[in-house]
């Protein structure tokens, strides 16, 4: 068994549908290309969740025993917020670590359904523990995945202010509302 079916297989145990897949070739000579794997309905209707593969193929220094993957859930029904995780994922691989922590101003908005413009970097808060760290794909290295939690570029200030933990419990804040409103 491949690798890619490895990972395939581990995720049909966790979301147990058929996704849809969107190919971004690739920016560097000789690695393989960024695809997304998009799940509808998942964990409920209303929902999109979905996750790359490809990021993983080129190395970051940040990355000791385990290589990133991306993965988002949100409230919509938008495949587009699937798409683009692929679309980070090509442009930043090898540059950018995807650390729990680390956040992305994306620039511009990332969806037509939301005003939201960056991203929070921090575990998937829908799957359990063995399903997105350490995933054996039979290479010399397993897979982490790092979610992605939509937020405004204005909130990047505050969350540096006031700390990851702050920041995730605010009462305002909600992992899976693209329409929530900024938290100040």
């Amino acid at each position: 068994m491949t690798p890619v079916e490895k990972y395939l297989q581990h995720l049909d145990k966790i979301f147990q549908r058929e996704p849809e897949f969107f190919k971004n070739d690739s920016l560097i000579e000789g690695v393989n290309n960024v695809t997304a794997i998009v799940y509808k309905d998942f964990p409920t209707i209303g929902y999109v969740t979905a996750v790359t593969y490809g990021l993983s193929l080129v190395e970051h220094d940040d990355w000791k025993n385990a290589r990133a993957e991306l993965f988002i859930c949100v409230q919509s029904e938008s495949i587009d917020w699937g798409i683009v995780i692929g679309y980070i994922a090509n442009h930043l691989r090898g540059k950018f670590p995807f650390t729990y922590g680390n956040t992305i101003n994306f620039g511009e908005k990332i969806n037509e359904e939301s005003e939201m413009d960056a991203f929070l970097i921090f575990t998937p808060t829908i799957l359990e523990q063995d399903e997105f760290l350490n995933i054996d794909i039979g290479l010399d290295y397993k897979i982490n995945l790092s979610a992605l939690y939509p937020i405004y570029k204005s909130e990047i200030e505050l969350y540096n202010q006031i700390g990851i933990e702050a920041f995730l419990q605010h009462p305002k804040f909600d992992f899976y509302n693209v329409k929530r409103k900024v938290m100040v």
